[in-house]
């Protein structure tokens, strides 16, 4: 099987660990793996994404006009026909025709040149709808045949959410997986530091002002505590300006791409999400896998968040209320650790990266058996 995984720039930087997992585990499977991602990516997040033993990387002009797009993805398509070609293995008349089995595309801007590279190559085309925003799209996406094109849900509630929306191509399940880290940290030991990291779009800034204020006043009873932010998050959100009325500077620092920076990011001790808009994000499931407490904002798209079972979750974007959940948190350790743990076995048990890879395997199975318009 042959196999394109293209990646807008967001997944191509934040959800590469992601993308990397299956990657080695189609590869682990047999697949012939290829791995397109824009060509004007920062230098910095350009690094990160380079290709490996397990897949070629293509780069590709991110557009959004139309004549322009189409463009790109018939170089696209000559430039895989070309490696396809030159790749160890039988090459026939029919390989030629269609290189590739199955276009894999991750992130809601790629879905037009995904779509128009499937025609041109006369292939099966896998959309991730992995935001809840994405679903009335996703359920008749322009230009899709439904029997060429098959709807990926990352989440129960999102797959549902198809379904209701009467998606005419094909839906299947799909849950994001990751690796368990082979011991259990400390959570919360003593003696050090108390380390918050916020991850999220920011597009929601009331959301994002309200989880910092919390943070803030949670802060005077943790005078140790230190908060880190994704920079763009916080850029989008204006979050700078606010830690600077709150006098929280000093205890308050940017990281840009800090989603991929999952080094640094999994040796914190609570992970804070304030956005609720049925977004997927594997850094949380990490976090959960690395006895990280996440506490989050309550969002019925994102099943995996499961009050005092794996996480802690806000009911409201309100100032009082993060502080109360947060603060509660550091000050009851034991109960703290009982949810890390929870939430580890959940990913060691429901998360795993083979159950993915089987999963969109399966959908890829399911795909080939029928005929390609």
């Amino acid at each position: 099987m042959r196999v394109l995984i293209l990646a807008d720039a967001f997944f191509a930087t934040r959800e590469r660990s992601l993308l990397s997992r299956l990657e080695v585990g189609l590869a682990d499977e047999g697949a012939r793996v290829l791995h397109a991602i824009p060509d004007d990516l920062p230098g910095a997040a350009a690094n990160l994404v380079q290709g490996g033993v397990f897949s070629t990387t293509l780069r590709y002009r991110a557009t959004t006009m139309r004549a322009a797009r189409t463009a790109v993805a018939r170089r696209l398509a000559d430039t895989i026909r070309s490696l396809v070609e030159h790749q160890p293995g039988p090459f026939s008349a029919s390989t030629a025709q269609r290189p590739l089995d199955v276009i894999h595309v991750f992130g809601g801007s790629a879905w037009p040149l995904g779509l128009d590279l499937a025609r041109i190559l006369s292939t099966r085309v896998a959309l991730e709808v992995w935001r809840a925003g994405l679903v009335e799209r996703a359920a008749s996406p322009a230009g899709a045949h439904p029997d060429s094109t098959t709807l990926l849900a990352p989440d129960p509630a999102i797959e549902r959410a198809l379904r209701d929306a009467g998606a005419r191509p094909y839906v299947a399940q799909a849950p994001w997986g990751v690796h368990v880290a082979p011991d259990d940290k400390p959570i919360l030991p003593e003696g050090r530091a108390r380390c918050v990291v916020i991850v999220g779009s920011g597009r929601d800034a009331r959301a994002f002002a309200a989880a910092l204020e919390g943070l803030v006043r949670a802060a005077r009873q943790h005078p140790d505590m230190r908060v880190f932010c994704d920079a763009h998050a916080a850029r989008r959100a204006n979050l700078w300006n606010l830690a600077k009325r709150l006098d929280f500077l000093d205890r308050f620092s940017l990281i840009e791409e800090i989603e991929s920076r999952r080094d640094l990011l999994l040796h914190a001790d609570i992970l804070v999400q304030p956005d609720a808009h049925g977004e997927q994000r594997s850094i949380v499931l990490d976090a959960f896998a690395n006895s990280m407490l996440v506490v989050a904002l309550l969002d019925p798209m994102v099943s995996v968040l499961t009050d005092n079972t794996t996480a802690r979750l806000v009911r409201a974007p309100d100032p009082a209320e993060w502080a109360s959940v947060v603060n509660d948190a550091l000050t009851r350790p034991e109960a703290t650790a009982a949810i890390a743990r929870q939430a580890r076995e959940f990913v060691r048990t429901q998360r795993r990266v083979s159950d993915h890879v089987r999963f969109v395997l399966g959908a890829y199975d399911e795909m080939a058996a029928r005929p390609v318009a």
